[in-house]
C-alpha cells in the first residue's frame, strides 16, 4: 500500500506602484475622502492602476462611479480610492 502525499503551495502577489509628477511635488488629495489619505491621479494611472481600459476611467466619471476634480486648464484627476472593481462596469453600462 502506498501513501500519497498532498502538497500545499500558496503564492502572494504585491503590486507597488509610483507616481512621478513633472514638478516633483506630491500629488493632489482627495477632498472627498475622509481618510485625508487618497491621492488623486491622472486617468491613465487610474487605468493602470484598476487595470482597465482609459475609457471605462472616463465612463466612471461621467456615471460618478468616482471621485474626480477637473482643473482649471481641463485636466482631469481621479482619486485611487474611489475606483471600484473592473465588474462594476459591466453591471454600470
Amino acid at each position: 500500500m502506498t501513501k500519497s502525499r498532498k502538497t500545499e503551495k500558496t503564492v502572494e502577489i504585491h503590486e507597488y506602484y509610483v507616481f512621478r509628477t513633472d514638478s516633483g511635488s506630491f500629488p493632489a488629495l482627495c477632498e472627498k475622502c475622509s481618510s485625508g489619505k487618497a491621492i488623486m491621479v491622472t486617468p491613465e494611472q487610474a487605468a493602470a492602476v484598476a487595470h482597465v481600459p482609459l475609457r471605462t476611467i472616463y465612463s466612471w466619471v461621467e456615471l460618478e462611479l468616482v471621485h474626480y476634480k477637473e482643473g482649471s486648464n481641463g485636466s482631469l484627476i481621479v482619486c485611487l480610492n474611489s475606483l471600484p472593481d473592473a465588474g462594476v462596469e459591466a453591471e454600470q453600462l
